[in-house]
């Protein structure tokens, strides 16, 4: 349909390209990519994939973490349409399931669109996810993805009705056309393959917020980008950083360089100390500085105020809705 080819038109379009696998999460892929799991919420392992398959469950061996596992293999990728207009199925619904908390908690929009937000949906109808329903992930957390031997990011945005049979594996129009552009995915056609993984992470850390993230945004990979920081944090955390092993603590940065947390390392570009590993500092735009130190120069106040880190001015954009406050979008880059 039209909508979809302008959807995957505007994907093509996008300057924002797939991120690569860091080690730690390539080792973790590669242990569970062939089942195995021994842990399962509610010790339900007897889901179904939506082709017919069982098998399936939310498996929790890991500590911190949550994601789907099958018989001998992951999760295939199912297409949602809620909250898009048209992504060429009948099976759409105009809300998600925690419009209520996008509404009440003040993130500037109604509900999810599945064409515009990378979104996973988790839980079933007798196996809940959400900690709103007694599961282990908090509502519209980070969720890393591996996808067609790359990585993305989205949030947990919806959950399966009693409807859909106990389905799994299953991600916003979005998501699915980001991570398998050649597949014409829409609603009537998924991904069929079982090596999807969806990686959820537990605690309120993982979750943006309303000033984490570019809710309001049209285009899904400027949405991805906003969140990758904290989806790049909760993998260090849950894995260890970039380093296989089963290290589960990491030792304090030191004034020599030592770093954990791959990609915010001394000299890494930076907007705020949330940046940078440990210690280190966001010292103009650039981390840097094991530990704080004490300065007789107060730090400079931007003018004007920005209340939402990595869209101040000078941040590259595509529309007003990527730039903070009363900053608009010009040449590319966010203005006063």
């Amino acid at each position: 349909m039209l909508f979809t080819s302008l959807l995957s038109l505007s994907l093509a379009a996008s300057a924002v390209s797939a991120y690569s696998i860091p080690p730690a999460l390539q080792t973790f892929y590669n242990g569970v990519k062939n089942g195995g799991c021994k842990s399962y919420l509610k010790n339900r392992s007897n889901l179904n994939d939506g082709q017919g398959h069982s098998g399936f469950g939310f498996c929790t061996d890991t500590p911190g973490a949550l994601y789907v596992s099958g018989p001998g293999e992951l999760a295939d990728m199912d297409i949602d349409c809620d909250g898009a207009r048209n992504c060429g199925s009948g099976d759409f619904q105009p809300q998600t399931s925690f419009d209520d908390i996008l509404q009440s908690k003040g993130y500037g929009i109604n509900n999810l669109d599945a064409s515009k937000h990378t979104f996973v949906v988790l839980g079933t109808c007798d196996v809940p996810v959400d900690r709103i329903s007694g599961g282990p992930i908090e509502p519209l957390s980070v969720i890393a993805i591996v996808c067609n031997n790359q990585l993305h990011y989205g949030v947990y945005g919806d959950t399966n009705g009693c409807d859909d049979n106990n389905f799994t594996g299953e991600a916003s129009l979005s998501l699915g056309q980001i991570c398998f552009p050649n597949e014409g995915l829409n609603g009537d056609n998924g991904h069929t393959g079982h090596d999807v993984l969806y990686l959820a992470f537990t605690g309120t850390e993982a979750v943006p917020g309303p000033n984490g993230a570019n809710w309001k945004t049209s285009d899904p990979k400027v949405f991805e980008a906003s969140i990758k920081a904290l989806g790049d944090k909760m993998i260090a955390k849950v894995l260890g950083g970039s380093t296989p092993g089963p290290t589960t603590t990491s030792p304090t940065p030191s004034p020599t360089g030592s770093c954990s947390w791959t990609g915010h390392c001394s000299g890494a570009p930076c907007s705020t100390d949330n940046d940078c590993d440990g210690a280190l500092t966001c010292v103009s735009g650039k981390c840097g500085g094991s530990t704080p130190k004490p300065t007789t120069t107060p730090k400079p106040t931007p003018t004007p105020t920005c209340s939402w880190a990595g869209h101040c001015a000078g941040a590259a954009c595509s529309t007003d809705d990527d730039c903070s406050d009363a900053l608009t979008c010009q040449s590319g880059k966010c203005h006063a």
